[in-house]
Formats: C-alpha cells, sequence, structure tokens
C-alpha cells in the first residue's frame, strides 16, 4: 500500500505566536521551531504506520517534529510471525515506506520479548534446542528482510528482572503465559540473540532496551555488567536503550545517575521510549491542571538537559518519544485511568512540555 502524503496549510503567525510556538529566522522567513530542528541527535516517535496512513494531524507532527521513527507494534513477534512458519511484514513495509519518503531514520524494535507481544505458538515452545533454533531462524529472516532499511534493532528487550538477574517466571500477574526464554535457554541467551541480529544484518546497530534503569539500582548495575561483559567477549552490542516511562514524582537524582552510567559503557546511548505521566496514582477522578503541566515542563527539560550533558557527542543516539499524541498514549489503556503524559494533547497541540523539551536542548 502506498502513502499519501498530507500537505498542511500553515496557521496564520498570529495564530501561531498565540499557542507559544519558538520561532528562528531564516532570511526574510519566520519559520517555527521543531524538536527535530532545534535538536543535535534525532528525535523520534513511536508510531503506528495506520495512523500515518489515516490520520493527518498525526503524520503532519511526525513529519514536522521528528527525525527517527520506531514502530510502536508493527515490528514485534506477534505481529509480524502469528503463525509459526508465517510472516506478514506488511505494516512493518509501510513504515519502512514513509521513513525513506520523509529521509527519517528507522529503529526497529523488537526482535525478542517476554511478554504478550511474543506469539502464543512461540511461548508454547518448552525445548531447548527447538527454540534456539527458531529464534535463531526468526532473528535471521526478520533482519534479512529489514537488512539496508532499518538502520537499528533493539534486538532484545526487558531480559533482566527487577532484582537484576535474567528473568525466568513462566506466568505474569495475570497468570498469563509468557515467553520463558530465560528459564529455557539460560543466562547468556542474549548474547546470543546479538549474534545472530549481527549475522542477519552486519550493518544494523544492535541496541539492549529496558525499563526501569532510573529506579531500580540492581538492575541498573546488571545492565551495565552485562555490557561490560559483551564489549570484552566482542558480542556485537552497540547501544543501550533507557526507556524512560516515568512520571513527574520520578527522582531526579535517579534519572541522572542512570543516564550517566550507561554513557559511561562507551555505547551508544537512546532514551527509547519516554514519556512522563501525570497521574501516577492512576486515580479514576483525576484532572490535568496547570501545576501538574508545570511540573511534566520541568521534568522534561530536566531529562533532556541531562542527556546532553551526560551523554558524549558521539554516544547520542537519540531521544524518542513513546507516541505522538495523549490521544493516542499507550498509557490510559494501560492503566485504565486518565493521564496526558506526552508533549502533544489529544488535539496535537504543543503542551506546556514541549517547550521543556526545546528549552532542555538549549
Amino acid at each position: 500500500m502506498k502513502f499519501l502524503f498530507f500537505l498542511a496549510g500553515l496557521a496564520s503567525l498570529g495564530q501561531l505566536v498565540a499557542n507559544n510556538i519558538n520561532w528562528v529566522a531564516v532570511g526574510q522567513r519566520v519559520l517555527p521551531q521543531t524538536l527535530a530542528d532545534a535538536a543535535p541527535f534525532p528525535i523520534g516517535f513511536a508510531v503506528n504506520p495506520a495512523k500515518l496512513l489515516n490520520n493527518a494531524p498525526y503524520q503532519q507532527t511526525v513529519t514536522q517534529e521528528a527525525s527517527s521513527v520506531t514502530a510502536d507494534v508493527a515490528m514485534k513477534p506477534s505481529r509480524i510471525s502469528p503463525q509459526k512458519g508465517a510472516y506478514n511484514f506488511e505494516l512493518a513495509d509501510q513504515l519502512v515506506e514513509f521513513a525513506r519518503a520523509q529521509k527519517k531514520r528507522l529503529h526497529g524494535h523488537t526482535l525478542v520479548w517476554y511478554i504478550d507481544t511474543s506469539p502464543n505458538w512461540l511461548k508454547q515452545i518448552r525445548d531447548s534446542t527447538e527454540l534456539e533454533t527458531t529464534l535463531q531462524a526468526y532473528i535471521q529472516t526478520v533482519g534479512a528482510h529489514f537488512k539496508g532499511k532499518v538502520a537499528s534493532w533493539d534486538v532484545v528487550n526487558e531480559a533482566v528482572d527487577n532484582q537484576g538477574v535474567i528473568r525466568k517466571d513462566s506466568l505474569n500477574t495475570l497468570g498469563k503465559t509468557l515467553f520463558n526464554v530465560g528459564k529455557i535457554l539460560g543466562n547468556d541467551y542474549v548474547a546470543r540473540m546479538f549474534q545472530y541480529a549481527h549475522q542477519a544484518d552486519p550493518t544494523a546497530k544492535l541496541f539492549y532496551n529496558d525499563y526501569g534503569q532510573e529506579t531500580r539500582p540492581a538492575k541498573l548495575d546488571a545492565i551495565v555488567k552485562m555490557a561490560t561483559n559483551y564489549k570484552r567477549r566482542g558480542i556485537p552490542i552497540h547501544g543501550l536503550g533507557l526507556q524512560m516511562h516515568m512520571s513527574i514524582d520520578t527522582p531526579e537524582a535517579g534519572i541522572e545517575n542512570a543516564i550517566r552510567k550507561l554513557a559511561e559503557t562507551g555505547l551508544l546511548i537512546h532514551i527509547s521510549e519516554l514519556d512522563i505521566a501525570l497521574n501516577p496514582g492512576k486515580k479514576k477522578d483525576f484532572v490535568v491542571t496547570s501545576e501538574l503541566l508545570e511540573k511534566q515542563y520541568q521534568k522534561y527539560k530536566f531529562v533532556v538537559s541531562t542527556y546532553k550533558k551526560w551523554v558524549p557527542i558521539g554516544q547520542q543516539f537519540g531521544i524518542t518519544l513513546w507516541g505522538v499524541d495523549d490521544g493516542t498514549s499507550w498509557i490510559p489503556g494501560f492503566c485504565q485511568c486518565a493521564d496526558a503524559a506526552l508533549p502533544f494533547d489529544a488535539s496535537f497541540a504543543k503542551k506546556r512540555a514541549y517547550q521543556g523539551f526545546l528549552e532542555g536542548l538549549k
């Protein structure tokens, strides 16, 4: 399916000034300064290819504000291989086409993940040899399909638990079967997945990606230790993804500590899934207030400025927001509560958080 790329008319100068957009002079023209324009490193959004096709404001926001895109779900194993031996690349290929047409970097997410986005047929495998060969075949088939199209991959997502050890749980807290790869293949399976991914596409940058490193010291230390070990052994790891799904209450000391420690590995550092929740208590009667928006503004500014401070230029892979706008954010559906965690509201208007992101770049 071919993409239709929308040309949106510019609003009047008076309207844009009223909306508190930063401006830069270009010759005799005055143009709004976007995140992509302002940043010295790539700025990304996690996107849904169907919304890029069918939602003009959504597509316009991504086209104007981002220099990188990540598939939110279209490249996860359950979408690409819902049945054993069958591959469906249609949605992911639509995103490839969009990224090429708009000259944006495409980051692949993700090849191996323990949670529900692994297809049921894969989660049922219990034999270690069968699972190893199946994962190798999957990674190499997917990697070869996207070779030269995807700049980088989250090879393994969230393999380390909150205590700093490789996950071995069979069930989640709701009793659902998980992809129990750590228990079946052992603690060193992550390294082998990187080797398979590198064999499939030697040019792609390969990342380990995880959440909660800013609030869980044991997890952070384990990931740093793992990355250091892989570098010493010659495992083809190029970067670390720091998801940063957090809230206005997340301690700044933990944020700074995580960014600094990951940067000390010498690997590329990607803030890969950033959003900052206003309603960490998951209140059902939650109402957004100006005070909460101000705290969110300050937190976005702190995260961005801290990334610039501690990550050397050559290691700055960029910052990716997990979603485009509050109306399509994953958080309300996950917490069954109201929230507004992104710099754009549900009408794609720039919030105070957007200004904080820009100020953090200065």
